[in-house]
């Protein structure tokens, strides 16, 4: 099940390469608390492990982070740690897939979770960061039902969804997995949130031209979770990771993760899905499995399988294994979703989402707003979770809560602009626009040109699409 994790946003824009590798090799690193001391002690004989590099590297910053917190100075603690978080979700895609670095981040990401409550707790301005919660993928990506003893055994009716597809025993087998077995709670947990955003989606996934029942998409990546991160660090409902996000227009910097942004990231995700099945030529099975793994990922398994079928690929392990799950995982929840109380679910949906918007031009600290209505931060920061610190920037259209608007003019007109901010937040902000406002893209391929076709002499079909960038 998810868990929930609170870690400082993001300052990407500070470089990798403002630190010495050299002088930190000369400083032996701890073991974190739950993860193997031996593996910490050996030493750096080959200078080209670069998963101890990294790791090295981050837990230095966070110690600086700790120090600095310690005394006292918990802006820059924040800052410190936002440096260890991002020296981690920038490594190179094979570091991240090392089990030293996938038992370090969860560590180290619950560390930095205790410093904030303890901030929270004292009222400091550790209550206004964003709040995080595991992406149900990393689970997804080490899954074996059949280890797990799940039957794939009965019949599935496929012919109530909007889009084409085909059956396999693996969607039986995890439909029994989240009726039966222990998805049963997750699956219950998303029915319930979906409640939250699915109209929203569904009309966004309508105007892009996305099939609707396609939004049970988003219970596989995230149970409809904004706050959603996974290991490859991919936020949000959709799980964009940052080059992805980018190339789809979403804004990403020290102060807005558009990512996490419901409305706009759901439009993001309705075009790349549309992007997909227009590139594996109206096949939403292949779509959905590159949305999973990259349209180039799924097309090299076509090369090496021959057919451009996406069960010819699952059969044949063509397939990373989170992959394997993913497409599987989604039908079964899309089957259930549409008939819950044939599957024994009756869960009463959270209320839609819903919300008036006031447009800003100067930043605001979202505890002046939710003073001036008489609610909580938390009330204000669920309905605008994009800020990553708890303050909007400059020219925001701020949410607030439905029919809340004139009560929030009314109150707001009457403060000082020097009482729109409670900390040194504008210095800030200044300070990161001049170096550089917009989010450092990482692990994105380049863009290639051109169009290409792709037939195999054998292939159950023939698909043409242009070449763009990987997710």
């Amino acid at each position: 099940m998810p868990f929930k994790k609170l870690i400082f946003g993001g300052a990407a824009f500070l470089a990798l390469g403002s630190f010495s590798t050299d002088a930190l090799a000369q400083n032996p690193v701890v073991a974190p608390q739950g993860v193997n001391a031996e593996k910490f002690s050996q030493p750096f004989q080959d200078s080209n492990d670069l998963t101890q590099r990294v790791i090295r590297l981050a837990e230095q910053q966070y110690k600086v982070g700790e120090q600095q917190f310690n005394n006292g100075s918990y802006e820059q603690a924040r800052e410190s740690f936002d440096k260890a978080i991002d020296l981690l979700l920038e490594a190179d895609t094979n570091v991240r897939k090392d089990s030293r670095f996938r038992a370090f981040y969860l560590d180290i990401v619950e560390r930095i979770y205790r410093h904030q409550v303890v901030a929270a707790q004292g009222g400091t301005d550790g209550c206004t960061k964003q709040l995080y919660e595991s992406s149900p993928l990393d689970e997804l990506a080490k899954m074996d039902l059949d280890a797990e003893g799940v039957s794939n055994e009965g019949a599935v009716d496929l012919k109530d969804l909007d889009f084409q597809v085909t059956s396999n025993p693996s969607v039986v087998q995890f439909i029994n997995f989240f009726t039966q077995g222990k998805g049963r709670s997750t699956m219950e947990t998303g029915l319930r949130r979906s409640g939250r955003y699915r109209a929203m989606a569904e009309r966004i996934f309508k105007e892009e031209g996305v099939p609707l029942d396609i939004v049970w998409l988003a219970q596989v990546e995230s149970v409809w979770v904004p706050y959603a991160l996974s290991q490859a660090a991919a936020k949000g409902i959709w799980q964009f990771i940052p080059g992805t996000g980018a190339r789809f227009g979403l804004r990403q910097d020290g102060w807005i993760d558009e990512r996490v942004s419901p409305e706009k990231s759901t439009r993001a995700a309705a075009r790349y899905l549309k992007f997909l099945n227009e590139f594996f030529a109206g096949d939403w099975l292949l779509a959905m499995a590159a949305y999973n793994c990259g349209e180039y990922g799924v097309d090299r398994a076509i090369s090496k399988c021959g057919y451009a079928d996406f069960w010819e690929l699952y059969n044949r392990n063509l397939l990373p294994q989170e992959t394997r799950n993913y497409v599987p995982a989604i039908l079964a929840v899309t089957i259930i979703a549409k008939n819950p109380e044939k599957y024994g679910f009756k869960v009463q949906p959270d209320p839609e989402w819903s919300y008036d918007t006031y447009d800003l031009n100067s930043q605001v600290d979202l505890r002046v707003v939710a003073s001036a209505l008489n609610v909580s931060y938390e009330t204000i920061r669920d309905l605008n979770p994009e800020l990553k610190r708890g303050v909007t920037p400059e020219n925001y259209s701020l949410r607030l809560p439905k029919n809340s608007r004139e009560q929030f003019e009314a109150a707001f007109t009457q403060l000082d602009p020097n009482q729109y901010l409670l900390s040194s937040y504008s210095q800030n902000y200044k300070r990161s626009t001049r170096q550089g406002s917009s989010y450092r893209v990482v692990a994105v391929s380049k863009k290639r040109s051109g169009s290409y076709k792709v037939k195999h002499s054998t292939a159950k079909k023939v698909y043409s699409g242009k070449r763009g960038w990987r997710r």
